[in-house]
């Protein structure tokens, strides 16, 4: 072999020691960073997770916030660095790889369930918006977990389970995932202004809803793009080196379009606490009954008015009903995310 071969080998060997690093160095900032935002909103957590009834909701808070967790401690446990010593063949890497899509794919199913619910509060409970979106939702998960299903099989790896290389298709994967998320958003928008032109948009549920809105779908556009482009692109160790950054901001940004409506509501209802006599019919509203509906809202407070109680009334009503539908999660909506275990394990069986 001449010197030149010998000297292209040894580089190529160095190169891949380098990139294999990066990957795990990468794995370590995500669970460090994943672990400190667990720690520093548990007490929150305790107060407007764990001390509530167990219910759709809350099991949806629980697999965006944990499910990623776990997932990157198992994949620092396997391989830090390389120094774990650990070595598979490529039918373990192939099997790691379908745990991975599953849970992967889990937890985006989750998070979308979780925006779909929230436009469907939105949208006063819709059953037309609902079929509409859970037709898209049914339509979706079938394209993805076939997509999964015929990559999965085709990718490469190198001798410690790193993804090298995957098939054109999967870009499709993250197209498809990025405008069912840009449909949620659009519909979140058309909301939000329609809201502001009625003058019940300037609440703070509505104003929280339409931040995390916001910037949920900025982190997830972003993370889905970058990865998409990666695997597209990168043929090296490299490739997956996104993958558990989209964890990162999944469990980040889900966790959080639950807990941050609750907190806004129950912040809002302290304030009403200390309000005068003349507010005390409204704050009773906050109990039982079905809530009311934004033009059900605006009838009673046009029989109040054009006032600044009548906008409080109405405001209160629809923020009460978002909430409350955000609380209990429809067994429509709930029923989506049944439907994906049922696509997604019929693709991979």
């Amino acid at each position: 072999m001449a010197i030149g071969d010998v000297l292209r080998v040894l580089l190529s060997a160095d190169q891949v020691y380098i990139n294999a690093r990066s990957v795990s160095y990468s794995e370590v900032a995500c669970v460090t960073v994943l672990t400190w935002d667990v720690l520093i909103m548990f007490s929150e957590e305790v107060d407007l997770i764990w001390r509530r009834a167990w219910t759709p909701a809350k099991c949806m808070y629980l697999i965006a916030r944990y499910m990623p967790w776990l997932v990157q401690l198992a994949l620092l446990a396997i391989n830090v660095n390389g120094s774990t010593g650990l070595e598979f063949t490529f039918d373990q890497c192939a099997a790691w790889q379908v745990v991975q899509g599953i849970l992967l794919q889990v937890v985006v199913t989750t998070v979308d369930v979780i925006l779909i619910t929230r436009v469907y509060a939105l949208y006063s409970r819709s059953r037309i918006l609902l079929g509409v979106l859970g037709t898209l939702f049914v339509a979706e998960l079938a394209f993805l977990c076939y997509v999964l299903a015929v990559v999965t099989p085709r990718l490469t790896y190198d001798d410690e389970c790193y993804v090298t290389s995957s098939p054109a298709i999967f870009q499709y994967y993250w197209i498809v995932s990025l405008v069912f998320e840009t449909i949620l958003f659009m519909l979140t928008m058309f909301k939000f202004i329609e809201a502001v032109r009625h003058g019940w948009g300037k609440g703070p549920v509505m104003q929280q809803f339409v931040t995390d809105g916001t910037w949920a779908y900025a982190l997830i556009f972003l993370a889905m793009l970058v990865n998409m482009m990666l695997y597209k692109y990168v043929h090296s160790t490299l490739t997956g080196i996104c993958y558990t950054w989209l964890l990162v901001v999944l469990s980040f940004a889900g966790s959080r379009l639950v807990l941050n409506p609750r907190r806004a509501y129950i912040s809002r209802q302290a304030s009403r606490s200390g309000a005068s006599s003349s507010h005390i019919e409204l704050s009773r509203l906050s109990g039982g009954g079905p809530p009311a509906s934004p033009l059900r809202a605006h009838a009673h407070a046009l029989a109040f008015g054009a006032n600044s109680l009548a906008h409080q009334y109405y405001q209160h009503e629809h923020e009460r009903g978002v909430l409350v539908t955000i609380e209990r999660i429809s067994d429509s909506a709930f029923l989506l995310f049944r439907l994906f275990l049922f696509f997604f394990f019929l693709e991979v069986r």
